[in-house]
């Protein structure tokens, strides 16, 4: 997925010249061949070479929205000249999550080259020190037996040509993905200088030699009935139970939309996102065996029951941990209302976003600054550059995951105006949900008064980061008063300091504790 930029001009292949060559350009290129919509590294400098052929682009001027680069503003050959060590490469991201591992390469789907993926890019693990124990977590993270597993060196099931993401694992059969392991980690150049150097990891993951059928004839509960259970399945929340052949079951497999014919059937009828869980965060006691595979909601129309879809149950299935939902409730918020949830201080946390009456977060795939600027200015909060969370960073919440992919060009009002996917159209990991941190946009070491019934009286805020903060009381006393008073256009004197928060407390960060003023600054 990377390389040396080459495009066909009259029936002749042509590189592109890297003036003006940037992350906008090479975002069009991998769309135009398939790679998914991951933020592409640029390589200038003719990096992986000149090709020999004509340069027949220059000063590319993608706007991002191009389905090929031909659609671009650009320079054509004989109108720029371009010395041959400026041909531009770039490398495309693979549609993976961080932490995420697969196999690759064997006969069956229970073996294979380990392949781990690292900022969206699947990469290898070089094979010194791999042993049994290794295997045992990655065949574990699959939802295998991990008993039994067999590491295998020596490239045994081939070597992609992708990067070296790590050696020298260490696992002790206690974690529970092979990220938990001791490790090294290579760069990316690192890594890719390794692939020809050394031989790389796999496993084979026992499985048994016969499908193990479900049972019949169970009296415990009547076909297709379903069910929550756990402190607050009253509420729609809990461990899903679908009754099969007169016997409860739990789910090891549940999509979004076989998740909102579940909360229909279980009454909740009003609105269709619903939060899923497989961290076990309601029940980790649970059975994780369920008597079945699947369910699929196939085709457009709204199912009520999950008797009405297909049902794939030759074998029994395994999984870390049985499915958890929460069906959605009225919010009774505006739409396209903002907020941000469990943060320390008002100016962060998780966004949260009302969409169709609920309130929803938002996937931290393709999120960026610049979606993050319009949340932060439809909260009324400074337009100073914000920081991004991707990683849950604030938590999950609980809510469904309502948006991904947003696309704000920073000119938007609100994120209604952004284009988006919406709940239904994408998968996004719960640990993936967006947290940001705002700047008030103010000017580092301004003063002002809050709370207090006149302009001159308050709770102190100073500005620090481009950040309103708060004072600590500590040693503060009518010295400093006087010092924050004169700041503020107050000089007739006669300041006095307050200790007892006796103005409220803001929920804001504490900058500054222990100033010690004598009046004359």
């Amino acid at each position: 997925q990377e390389g040396r930029v080459e495009i066909c001009v009259n029936q002749v292949w042509g590189s592109v010249c890297d003036d003006g060559w940037d992350k906008t350009d090479a975002h069009v290129v991998c769309q135009q061949m398939g790679y998914p919509e991951l933020e592409p590294i640029v390589f200038p400098g003719s990096y992986f070479g000149d090709g020999k052929h004509p340069i027949v682009y220059s000063n590319l001027k993608c706007g991002g929205w191009e389905n090929d680069i031909t659609e671009c503003g650009k320079d054509n050959y004989l109108d720029f000249s371009c010395s041959r060590s400026n041909v531009a490469g770039l490398l495309c991201g693979y549609d993976c999550e961080d932490g995420d591992i697969q196999l690759v390469g064997g006969n069956n789907k229970n073996e294979g080259t380990v392949e781990v993926c690292f900022d969206n890019l699947w990469g290898l693990i070089e094979e010194a020190g791999w042993s049994d124990k290794d295997a045992e977590i990655v065949c574990k993270q699959l939802g295998y037996e991990f008993e039994g597993s067999t590491a295998y060196g020596g490239s045994q099931y081939g070597k992609p040509a992708k990067t070296v993401h790590l050696t020298n694992v260490q696992c002790t059969g206690d974690e529970q993905s092979i990220h938990e392991c001791t490790q090294t980690s290579y760069s990316l150049e690192e890594g890719k200088n390794k692939l020809d150097m050394v031989e790389v990891a796999g496993v084979k993951c026992y499985v048994p030699t016969t499908c193990v059928p479900p049972p019949t004839g169970g009296t415990s509960c009547v076909n297709g009935e379903i069910k929550l259970t756990g402190d607050n399945a009253n509420n729609g929340e809990g461990v899903l139970q679908y009754c099969y052949k007169g016997n409860w079951s739990p789910f090891c497999s549940l999509d979004e939309r076989e998740a909102t014919v579940v909360c229909r059937q279980l009454g909740f009828v009003e609105y269709d996102s619903v939060s899923i869980f497989t961290d076990g965060r309601f029940d980790l006691t649970a059975s994780n065996t369920s008597l079945f595979e699947n369910f699929t909601c196939a085709g457009e129309q709204a199912y009520v029951s999950l008797s009405d879809c297909n049902l794939a149950d030759s074998c029994q299935s395994t999984c870390k941990n049985a499915i958890g939902i929460r069906c959605s409730a009225t919010a009774n918020c505006e739409e396209g209302a903002v907020r941000l949830k469990d943060g320390d201080i008002e100016q962060e946390g998780r966004i949260e976003v009302c969409a169709n009456n609920i309130w929803g977060s938002i996937c931290g795939d393709g999120f960026d600054f610049t979606d993050a600027y319009v949340v932060c200015k439809e909260l009324g909060l400074g337009v100073s550059e914000p920081t991004v969370y991707t990683n849950s960073y604030f938590g999950d919440g609980n809510v469904p995951i309502v948006y991904s992919n947003m696309g704000c060009r920073g000119y938007e009002n609100t994120v209604l105006e952004c284009t988006k996917q919406e709940f239904g159209t994408f998968t996004c990991s719960r640990d993936k949900v967006v947290g940001i941190t705002c700047q008030d946009g103010c000017e580092n070491g301004r003063v002002r008064l809050v709370g207090g019934r006149e302009d001159t009286e308050g709770t102190v805020e100073i500005c620090y980061y481009n950040i309103w903060g708060l004072v600590a009381v500590h040693g503060w006393d009518d010295n400093d008063a006087a010092v924050v008073c004169n700041e503020l256009g107050f000089t007739s004197g006669g300041a006095v300091s307050f200790t007892d928060s006796r103005y409220g407390k803001p929920n804001k960060t504490v900058h500054l504790s222990n100033v010690a003023c004598n009046g004359s600054e």
